[in-house]
Parts: C-alpha cells; structure tokens; sequence
C-alpha cells in the first residue's frame, strides 16, 4: 500500500516537500495515551463546529473519568451542561471496532442515570478536588455564567442523555457504514454520535503536524429523540426523529416491512400537501415521524406517533435543537395568549419548554379521521407560527 503523504511547498526553496504520515502506535510515544492527553490539553483539535457545533466550545474536564463500565479517556463539557465524551483508539481490526463502540454506549447509559452530584463527586474524585468543579472549570473561560443555571442545564443534560459520543483515532475509516448501523440498532437516549482520524504528519524537524478529520456525524450515524417534558417533569420519548440540519437519515428499505408499513401510514398526509403556499414540503423521517422547517434555523413543525402510558398517541408539536427552540419560544412567549386559541383544541405550552398537542388514537372514529386531524393540526401550527418566526428572523 502506498504510503500518505502531507504535501508542503516551501516557501523558501519553491520546492514540494512530502511530510509522511504516522500511524498511531506505530511510533514510539504517539499512542493512545499521547492522543488522549492531546486532545484534553488541545481541544480545539477536536473538530466540533463541523460535527454538531451545539456541543462547544469544549472545555476540558478531565481525562480517565471513572464510570462501572471503565474509564472514559476524555470528557469536556460546555456552558450548557452537554457532555462531550470522546474514546480514543487504534482500530486494529473488526472486533476492536465493535468494543469501542460498545463501550462508549455504555458509558452514555451509565452517565444518563447520574445527577449532578454524582458526576462532580466523579470528576473531583478525580482531579483530586472538592467544591463546585464542574462549574468552576466553565466559569473560568464563561465569567458571566450563572451557577444556578448551569446546574439546571447540566442536570437536564444528564436525565435527557444529551451527550456527544466522538470516537478519535487512526484507521477508522474502513466499516463506517457498519458502525452506524450498530449505533442506531442500540441507541437509548438524546445523544449524537461522530467519528473522526487525527492525521499525524513528521516534519522535517522532527515536529507533527496534527490534521483532524470528521469522518461521520449526524447525517450517516446520529439517532436523535425527541423529549417532550410533561409538566409532573417526566419525559416521553419518540424515537428516530432526526433533528440534525441534514437530508433525511430515514429512509427506508426495501427490505423492511416495518419501514414501508411507517412511511405507508403517512403517505396519504405526504401526499395532500400543505396549505400554505410558501411553506416546504412534508419530509418523512423513520420511524414514525414527518416534519416541514420554519423560518428560524433548526425549528420545525413535527407531527409523530407514539406510545403514551402504554397508548398509541398522534401529535403536533413545535420542535427543533434545544438551544434554538428555546430561543423561539422564549421570543414567542407573549404571544402565546393570542397563538394557543387559533391552534388545535388542547394544545399546551408548557413553561417556555414545549408547544404541543396530542391525542389517544382511539379517541378517533376511524384512521382516516385521525389523518386529517394530524394534518390540520399541521397546518395550523404552520399558518400560526411561520409568520411570526419569520418577524423575528427579519428582526
């Protein structure tokens, strides 16, 4: 195999100069280890503006983070209490790829179970400290960071398990495919998912060049969930819907009768269209999921089915990514008085958190009835809301 190589004209001679590439473990000192503790001292080496940029600007907590199920290698955090946890591996060959998978699943699981107080009592455990770490280490790069919100933002993070889950190495490029299809067969929670080669090149002085790579992210391999919070604080969760700013991730195969039943129940509301003459198409996401976008980034109307106390549930709701829907209701919030009455009979808006409505399917007569509701309920949320989004948007 051909050997890579970093290409660099000297500015001196005018002359190509070929600064080969290194493989991770292959040279003394550059190992697991020397990557891990680079990137916490460099986290600007971690691509994350290009891999979900909702997660930075990453702040480094600490490396070798205890948790039962081993030691996380690196994990930062960001004023809004989203975790970034990142495992750092030689991908020497098929197995390997499926431990390291499996392990940083398993440490998302077993942080998604702790409170605030458990991660700090971890993390000072660790950096040998007490106090308020966490909230220190943020506030000395954040100063006008509020401690009561931080830890409001933090905890929420961890009951919703918003983490980011990165995977930095050597070799991965081979298999990605394959290790999207086993993050999304096991994914449990709100976290999103990325891989990405650290390329390390030796000059001629004998110093590396670093070049980071983003080899997956959202679009082949996230599996986000859709939280909608009730007012008692508990959560319902609708799978698979993809809240990144991508194509669709969904679509479904061939193969899969349960995919083609999903998107078979939608067809007919697909198909009818939306009455608002300016507003985008209807798009399907797997599994039980369609959405169209509003004026501000990473909002949508969101019509899904679901489970509810064990019953099957169809709803509308005003969705998007935390940080900007937050900011859209919040904006909303005195009009919500004007807006709520002009949207379908028991829409909530619950605190600034949610705008939804929802109802048991066996309330309807028949499916057909319960499609219409769905899609006028669209089209109300539509009507109502994409004017006003765009008045903010326009300023």
């Amino acid at each position: 195999m051909k050997k890579e190589h970093l290409l660099h004209i000297n500015a001196d001679t005018k002359t190509l100069e070929r600064w080969p590439k290194l493989a991770l473990g292959d040279t003394a000192g550059f190992n697991e280890a020397w990557l891990r503790d680079s990137l916490q001292g460099n986290p600007e080496v971690i691509p994350i503006d290009e891999i979900d940029p909702a997660y930075g600007p990453l702040i480094p907590v600490c490396t070798e983070l205890g948790t039962p199920s081993g030691r996380i290698d690196n994990v930062f955090i960001n004023r809004e209490g989203r975790l970034t946890l990142v495992e750092c591996k030689l991908w020497l060959n098929p197995e390997a790829r499926r431990k390291v998978v499996a392990q940083i699943l398993d440490y998302a699981k077993h942080l998604s179970s702790w409170s605030y107080s458990q991660l700090e009592a971890q993390v000072n455990a660790r950096l040998g400290k007490t106090g308020n770490t966490l909230y220190e280490l943020v506030k000395e790069r954040q100063s006008d960071l509020s401690e009561s919100d931080f830890h409001d933002a933090t905890t929420r993070a961890l009951r919703q398990g918003r983490f980011m889950l990165l995977i930095a190495g050597d070799g991965i490029r081979e298999d990605v495919e394959a290790i999207g299809a086993l993050i999304n067969r096991n994914a449990a929670a709100a976290f999103a998912f990325g891989m990405f080669e650290v390329a390390m090149y030796r000059l001629p002085d004998k110093s590396v060049v670093l070049q980071p790579r983003v080899l997956a992210k959202t679009k082949l391999i996230e599996r986000t969930v859709v939280m909608v919070e009730r007012a008692d604080g508990t959560a319902v969760t609708i799978q698979g819907a993809d809240m990144a700013d991508e194509e669709p991730t969904g679509e479904p195969n061939a193969a899969s009768k349960a995919h083609a039943s999903s998107l078979g129940w939608w067809q007919g509301i697909l198909d009818k269209g939306l009455s608002h003459p300016d507003q985008p198409a209807l798009r399907y996401y797997w599994p039980h999921n369609v959405r169209t976008p509003l004026p501000w980034p990473n909002t949508w109307v969101t019509a899904y089915r679901a489970s509810e106390g064990g019953k099957p549930v169809v709803g509308v709701m005003l969705s998007g990514r935390e940080e900007p829907l937050g900011e859209v209701l919040r904006a909303l919030d005195e009009e919500m008085a004007q807006i709520v009455p002009n949207l379908p009979d028991g829409t909530r808006f619950d605190h600034r958190k949610s705008l939804r409505v929802v109802r048991q399917v066996d309330s309807f007569a028949s499916e057909a009835e319960c499609k219409n509701w769905v899609l006028d309920g669209v089209n109300a949320f539509v009507n109502e809301l994409r004017p006003r989004v765009r008045r903010l948007v326009e300023g």
